[in-house]
């Protein structure tokens, strides 16, 4: 019962004993002897309930506690070396940079190395290291725009070094076709050997028709 917290003030009772009868008086002298003890007016609003008052004990907890932790997080802000974290944000910033343009860089390389490998295969370079190293050098002194795959220009730098005595080792020599199946060789008598019809020498006595083919075996008549 809610007045359950009263029947201390009334004393302990013996088995048959009628409860103590207390005047109005005599409980308010017990109420104020008892520390313990607070009687309020409900109207006056100064009764709150248990569950409220333990509400409100936690909600003031926490509100302290929020308290606590945002006045160390303003301090923090205080101690802060505002002119630190600006340097530590461009450091990163800047480590970021070199790093991305070191990537791209290496990319890059890496790119124009395979396409210079690439073309050096099509040139007609003698076999061996050295041979090819050279020539790849002479090719990246000119620093070359690489396009779609092409070094510009690379073609003429290329006749240039074939026709420079300095480079000119380093590239296979196409030998000339001595088979006698170039323009007009071959058709006529000895491979081609040069050949004289008579009368075009006014001291030959040989008839006109007659032909005298110089070549390599002497001279032959053909009748």
């Amino acid at each position: 019962m809610a007045y359950e917290f009263l029947k201390k003030l009334f004393g302990n009772q013996k088995d048959g004993e009628e409860p103590k009868a207390m005047t109005y008086a005599e409980l308010e002298a017990a109420i104020d002897a008892d520390k313990k003890i607070q009687v309020v007016d409900l109207k006056a609003g100064g009764y709150v309930a248990k569950e409220k008052l333990d509400a409100k004990i936690t909600e003031l907890d926490g509100v302290k506690q929020q308290l606590t932790d945002a006045n160390a997080e303003i301090q923090s802000y205080k101690d802060m070396d505002i002119d630190g974290i600006k340097q530590k944000a461009a450091d990163w910033e800047q480590k970021y940079n070199s790093e991305t343009q070191k990537l791209n860089d290496k990319l890059t390389k890496q790119e124009r190395d395979h396409q210079m490998d690439r073309y050096l295969d099509t040139v007609g370079l003698k076999p061996g290291a050295m041979y090819r190293d050279y020539v790849r050098r002479a090719l990246e002194e000119k620093e070359l725009k690489l396009e779609d795959g092409k070094f510009l220009g690379a073609d003429d730098v290329m006749k240039e070094l074939k026709e420079n005595p300095d480079y000119k080792d380093a590239f296979v020599v196409e030998e000339p076709d001595h088979t006698g199946n170039e323009e007009n060789a071959g058709t006529e008598p000895n491979g081609g050997a040069p050949y004289f019809s008579a009368g075009t020498n006014s001291q030959t006595q040989e008839p006109k028709g007659s032909t005298f083919n110089f070549g390599f075996s002497g001279v032959r008549k053909h009748e």
